[in-house]
């Protein structure tokens, strides 16, 4: 609807220099007519002037109508209501957050090497990770249900998710970077998971 009532820069500037065409050519006829000694000629000069008048008026209006009825147009597009993101989309997204979310939480579970050696614990943690695995399917369910879903840039909405969770703002910019969790991390349930399956 925009586009068809739109015009170019081009076509804006033209508009433009044909109305100061019309008011200069308006204003010379004027000006002839009145110094004009013949009445003939002062009609003929006057006729003209109205013309360059009438097809400046005219331009001007055209001007204000574009003007108006982009705005009305503006405000109908505005107005209607966003289609919901397809069930592909969808299901796209879910699977990125997801990929993200994990890796994140596989991340922290592995911790660096120091700070295991430190605890005694050489193996990553993965009861933790099964925990944090809970909560990326519950922020992911919750964030389904809002009407924008899909609407922000990938890299915003992992990065509002991650912040949500509380995974350290170091990470969030280097998901990409992340290895994914392997196979064996999924094996363990978390307490959400077991209470949920003996409910």
């Amino acid at each position: 609807m925009l586009d068809a009532l739109n015009i170019t820069e081009e076509e804006a500037l033209g508009l433009a220099e044909i109305a100061q065409h019309d008011l200069a050519l308006a204003r010379d006829f004027a000006r002839r007519a009145q110094a004009a000694a013949d009445s003939e000629e002062a009609n003929q000069l006057a006729r003209s002037y109205q013309r360059a008048a009438r097809s400046y008026r005219q331009t001007l209006a055209l001007k204000a109508r574009l003007r108006r009825d982009l705005a009305i147009a503006a405000q109908a597009v505005a107005a209607t209501p966003r289609a919901k993101p397809s069930g592909a989309a969808v299901e796209r997204r879910v699977g990125e957050l997801r990929e993200a979310l994990l890796r994140m939480a596989w991340n922290e579970a592995e911790r660096p090497e120091d700070e295991r050696a430190e605890t005694g614990d050489v193996e990553p943690d993965v009861e933790m990770f099964a925990l944090r695995r809970h909560d990326v399917e519950f922020v992911i369910a919750e964030a389904c249900l809002k009407n924008d879903f899909c609407e922000e840039p990938l890299d915003d909405h992992i990065a509002r998710l991650a912040v949500d969770m509380d995974f350290a703002p170091s990470a969030i910019g280097r998901w990409r970077d992340m290895p994914d969790p392997p196979a064996s991390a999924f094996e363990v349930e978390s307490m959400a998971d077991q209470w949920l399956s003996s409910a």
